[in-house]
């Protein structure tokens, strides 16, 4: 593939096909489990999880609650719009590769988990929590330890994967990581229309997501594909799974040999579509570098390239920053 737009033509895995984004069970033998994320890292970027330890009604808890606030009018939504300021809360027009995506977002930020907001880091705002769901708050609030646990412990798996030692990415997230949360939804009917001249042609846009790495719950509409092989290929709900993949930040930790891949979401055509990533990254004054080998990159300042990401998907505001532009010369 020699440009996005070729990428965005790419083929489709055929159906029945034997190549499929590994299941991984956390309850097993845990030598036998870091084998397996690492070659998932490897290979694909992506794997389910199972056997995670997060109930069932929790999972339940949240996707109403999100639902609950996207079938709100749209001018109630609206009054909990993000800015470039502040980009936590309510949002239907982010651009992915500077192309708009169809979605509604409810953007979480790190004060839900008790961090964040402390002077000078890049984004200092609090979340706009709507009143008018009742259980939002504390729903959200649960949800967002119940991820920062889990991808600790994923972290740590990819870490000994990589390194031998569990811990070796600890200190990137303490004292305070500055993970956040989201809430997607992918309505049939693109929400812009009558109001935004361009269309949307996908749900989400494809790209690498930006930090170390992201937990989602999907529910039971499919619609995330990823990248592999030179096809695209369905990412299809599993009962009771998260959907795991790395980010840039894990592909410069590894020193290429984790790929960050590259995914994207359809648009919707049949059934509207939620799903609830957790997006876990670094302390805003972490710097990222290569745990192993010769270093391919320079150092990359956690807070300087996520507040550029932002400022890409939020409107007009900056290209897309991407990991290449610290990569060091062969």
């Amino acid at each position: 593939m020699s440009s996005a737009h070729d990428l965005d033509l790419a083929p489709v895995a055929p159906a029945g096909s034997l190549e499929r984004v590994p299941v991984i069970d956390l309850r097993d033998d845990p030598a036998q489990v870091v084998d397996q994320v690492g070659k998932a890292c490897r290979d694909w970027g992506f794997f389910q999880a199972v056997g995670h330890g997060v109930p069932a009604v929790a999972i339940a808890e949240v996707q109403a609650a999100a639902r609950a606030f996207f079938a709100r009018p749209r001018w109630e939504k609206r009054r909990r719009l993000r800015s470039q300021d502040n980009p936590w809360g309510y949002y239907d027009r982010e651009l992915t590769k500077e192309r708009r995506d169809r979605k509604e977002i409810f953007d979480i930020g790190p004060d839900a988990g008790g961090a964040g907001g402390a002077d000078g880091e890049p984004f200092a705002g609090s979340t706009p929590w709507p009143a008018e769901v009742g259980n939002f708050e504390p729903v959200m609030k649960d949800w967002f330890g119940r991820m920062t646990r889990l991808s600790g412990q994923l972290a740590g798996l990819i870490s000994a994967g990589l390194t031998g030692d569990f811990g070796a990415l600890r200190a990137a997230f303490d004292p305070d990581h500055s993970s956040f949360l989201r809430l997607n939804f992918y309505p049939v009917e693109d929400p812009l229309a009558g109001e935004a001249g361009d269309e949307a042609g996908l749900g989400v846009h494809h790209h690498t997501d930006a930090g170390a790495l992201t937990v989602l719950l999907q529910d039971d509409v499919a619609g995330l594909q990823v990248f592999h092989g030179g096809h695209w290929h369905h990412v299809e709900p599993v009962p009771g799974a998260f959907t795991i993949n790395i980010g840039d930040m894990v592909q410069v930790w590894s020193n290429d040999a984790y790929q960050a891949p590259v995914h994207r979401a359809l648009a919707m055509d049949r059934a509207d579509r939620l799903s609830v990533p957790f997006f876990y990254n670094p302390s805003y004054a972490a710097e990222v570098a290569p745990l192993v080998g010769e270093p391919a990159y320079r150092p990359i300042n956690w807070g300087e390239f996520r507040r550029r990401r932002a400022d890409g998907d939020f409107a007009d505001y900056g290209t897309e920053v991407q990991i290449g532009e610290w990569r060091l010369p062969a």
